[in-house]
Order: C-alpha cells, then sequence, then structure tokens
C-alpha cells in the first residue's frame, strides 16, 4: 500500500484514544525484528503506530518492547476509530443520577460497564482480532471510556 492510499484510509484519526501526533505522507519507515512498518502515528519518548508494509495491519510500536497488533488494516482501525468516538460521546452526554440517589455509583458503575461491553463488541464485530487480548489497544481504550463515566 502506498503512503497516499494509506494517509487517505487513515484521515480524521486524530479524535482517537492514541495520544501522540499523526503524521502526514510520505510515511517514516521503521523496522522492528525484520519487519518494515510506515509510521503513521508517534508518541516520542513513549510508542508509535506503525503499519505493516508486507500486510497493511497497524501495530503499537512501544519504544524498547515488543509490537502488538491493534488492527488487522487501516481499514478496521478507522471503523474502529469511529465507534470509539460515537461511544466518547455517548460517554460525555451520560447524566448520572440524582446526587441523593444511595445507588449512585452502582448505577454509573453499570451504565459505565454496559458503554464498555457495548463498544467491545462493536470492535469485536470490525475485527475481532484486534480484541482477542484483553490488554489489547482497543480493550484498554473501551475499559479507561468506561472509567471516565465514573462518579
Amino acid at each position: 500500500m502506498d503512503d497516499m492510499t494509506l494517509a487517505s484510509l487513515l484521515a480524521g484519526c486524530a479524535g482517537g484514544p492514541y495520544p501522540g501526533s499523526w503524521q502526514a505522507a510520505p510515511f517514516t519507515e521503521h523496522t522492528v525484528d525484520g519487519v518494515l512498518y510506515a509510521l503513521v502515528a508517534l508518541d516520542p519518548g513513549l510508542s508509535a503506530l506503525g503499519v505493516r508494509r508486507a500486510d497493511g495491519s497497524l501495530w503499537g510500536l512501544p519504544e524498547d518492547d515488543t509490537p502488538h497488533l491493534v488492527n488487522s488494516s487501516a481499514a478496521a482501525f478507522m471503523a474502529c476509530s469511529r465507534a470509539y468516538a460515537r461511544a466518547a460521546a455517548e460517554a460525555e452526554a451520560y447524566t448520572a443520577p440524582a446526587p441523593e440517589s444511595e445507588d449512585l455509583e452502582d448505577i454509573a458503575e453499570a451504565a459505565a460497564d454496559a458503554l464498555s461491553e457495548a463498544l467491545l463488541a462493536r470492535f469485536e464485530a470490525v475485527d475481532a482480532a484486534a480484541v482477542a487480548d484483553e490488554n489489547s489497544f482497543w480493550c484498554v481504550a473501551a475499559e479507561e471510556l468506561g472509567y471516565a463515566m465514573s462518579v
């Protein structure tokens, strides 16, 4: 996949859960264990997101660590990013019960859990491999979004 096609597939990613800066084409190339990646996003000193040149899959590239799968393709990443953005808007719009409610924490926690579980189901429908590990990029993002709803 050439850089211009990749850049067009990833256009508009900046609103997702990755804290780094999205890069413009042409992308810097980086090799890890003999595998060539196009660096599409960077969080200097912490990590990068790279697209494997051989198959188009998107990987997290932590500094001094092993690459981990984020999505099977750039298109799947964009679909997960859109699902995440919708869930983030739902989380932001959530209105907790009145403060006098004695079950306030339980109600908010149940709503947060429901949002996280629904989001994980959306991710799985898009790219099951991306959420196969509970510590994966999207699983952690869904969990943290739920935490943001907590009271």
